[in-house]
Formats: structure tokens, sequence, C-alpha cells
């Protein structure tokens, strides 16, 4: 297969961009929107707390306990719950929406970090780090409310996509460079893709064709192409790239950089000459989510106790200085 070269063109701003400011709980980390676009569900790793933001007047309206080290979120497709992991006490928690009542709490693997729903809304998919050297995806059904497959993956599995079809997973590895493909048919792994250094966000088309991946130690996205199970582009990003988001209209990309402390929007369909806009937060940017009308971007900084919200780009960055990069 023939490596992909990019053109990449970065574009960075000397000053913060002028963002608003939302007070959540001590080192937010991941951030969902409920399906109506109406709220925003932040994990605050630090306080052991779950916030839920206001899209509308933009606050913080309510801030519960989250249990120990909440981390990864799933809001079901209804938007009457959301699930949250607790990476400290192997438990996932269960909240009512809108007003976050805790509701129920479930044991899963050890160290569970991702979460994702299928599309059907029957059973959660719960990324941990597991016991030994290989992590685990365990299958949860929530109507038997109870784990009824553990999938061996990769070591220290960190982040999940499952695809529109719900008859695939992908789960990214972080110590491994590697992403295990899982077949919710036959709750197997039947393929593994050899990624780059770090893998630690993915996200999937709406068409299923393709798979984004960022990675922190390589400090790049890749873009796969799924069905001829090859790679697209290999865009070089700022340091320390994490969590990101499609915009709804998928013209978009929207990645936290974490060691750089900025977000790099780039076109998301990645044709010929990418154009990346580097753009100045905060300190430790973690996740970074486009609302519902893809006006804004919601971005967590750990180091803060902040939710910054921040305009989307209304159009493409114009290409300024070109550097080859394969």
């Amino acid at each position: 297969m023939k490596r992909a070269i990019v053109w990449a063109v970065f574009l960075l701003l000397a000053a913060p961009v002028a963002a608003l400011e939302i007070k959540v709980g001590k080192a937010p980390n991941f951030i969902r929107l409920t399906p109506d676009g109406e709220h925003a569900v932040v994990t605050n790793f630090g306080s052991d707390e779950v916030s839920l933001i206001s899209l509308k007047s933009m606050r913080q309206i309510r801030k519960v306990p989250g249990g120990y080290g909440p981390l990864g979120i799933a809001v079901d497709p209804a938007g009457q719950r959301v699930y949250v992991s607790n990476m400290e006490s192997g438990l996932v928690k269960a909240f009512t929406l809108p007003m976050l009542e805790l509701e129920d709490t479930f044991k899963v693997g050890h160290i569970p970090t991702d979460l994702c729903l299928t599309p059907d809304g029957y059973h959660l998919l719960v990324a941990n780090y597991g016991k030994g050297k290989w992590g685990r995806l365990d299958i949860f059904d929530l109507q038997k409310q109870r784990v009824v497959e553990s999938v061996k993956v990769g070591v220290r599995p960190q982040a999940l996509a499952v695809n529109p079809a719900g008859d695939t997973v992908y789960v990214a590895n972080s110590a491994e460079s590697t992403v295990s493909v899982i077949s919710l048919d036959v709750n197997k792994v039947i393929g593994t893709l050899k990624v780059g250094d770090g893998p630690n966000g993915l996200a999937i088309s709406r068409n299923g064709r393709k798979l984004y991946i960022t990675h922190s130690r390589s400090n790049d996205l890749w873009v796969w192409d799924l069905r001829r199970g090859q790679v697209l582009h290999k865009v070089p990003m700022p340091e320390g790239p994490f969590r990101f988001s499609l915009s709804p209209d998928e013209k978009w990309v929207a990645v936290a950089c974490y060691r750089a402390g900025e977000v790099a929007l780039l076109d998301a369909d990645i044709a010929g000459e990418p154009s990346i806009r580097r753009i100045r937060v905060r300190k430790n940017p973690v996740d970074a989510v486009f609302t519902a009308d893809a006006g804004r971007i919601l971005v967590t900084c750990e180091g803060e106790e902040k939710v910054l919200v921040m305009p989307a780009p209304a159009a493409a960055p114009k290409p300024a200085d070109r550097k080859s990069v394969v």
C-alpha cells in the first residue's frame, strides 16, 4: 500500500480566541450532547462529579456526585439516560435526564474508560484496561442488567466507536498502536488495524465508510477507508491530539490537543490540501464537541474548572504556507 502524502497548512493564532467560559467541576474531561442538542454532560474527573450544561443559557444547571473517577459518557438515543464510567471503582453509573438523578449502578471490568451505546440502545459497550496485560471490551445488556460477553482486545483500550449499522465496534488500544475490530454479531475480534502511536480518539462518518483516529504520541490524525481497508490520509496535528468530533454536517473536525493547549480545526473531507486552523485555548484541552447547529464548539480543559464555548468556523480556512508531510 502506498503511503499517503498529505499537504498541510498551519494557521496559528497568536492569542486565545474569544470564548465564553462555563464553570464546572475540577479536571473536566469528556463531554457529550443530549440527542435533542439542548444539554451537554461533562465528567469532572478531579472532583468526582458530573455536570449538566444548558446550551440555551450556556451555564451549568446541575452538578452531582459521579462516582470515583468519572470519565466515559454515553447518552441513550431517547435522551432519557446518561451512563458514566468510574475508572477507579470498576462501575458504570446510570443517571436520568434532564435532572441527573442516580438511577442505577452496574459492575463492569477493571478500570473502565470509554463507553458507547449500540444504535438500538440495547447494549452498552465498555472499554476497560482489564486486570492482566490485555484490555477487554465488555458488552453489557441493559435489559438483562449484566455483562453478557467480555472480549479480549489490545493494551489499554482508550476509545470506542460503533458503526451506524450497529454490527461493528472499533477499539483504540492506546499502549499498542492498534485498533481492534469486533463483530457484534458474534462478539469476536475479526481484525486489527495497525495505526499510529498512542491512539486515543475515534469517530466514524455517518455513512460508515471512514474511520478517524487521533494519536497522542505520534501527533497526527489518520483517516481510514473502511471499505478498502487502507489509510487515506495522515495529517500532522499540534502536540497531544486527544478527543475530537465531527461537525453535524461532517464538514469539520475539531481536535483537542492536550499538550499544545490548542484546538485544531480542519476540513473533514481532507481533499488534496487540508488546511489546519490552530486556536490557542486554555490549559490541557481534552475534548472538543460541536453543538447541534454546528455554530459553536465546546472544549473541556482539564487544567481548569471550565468548559470553553468558542465559535465554529463559518468557512474553510484559506491556504497559506504549505508544508509537505509524509
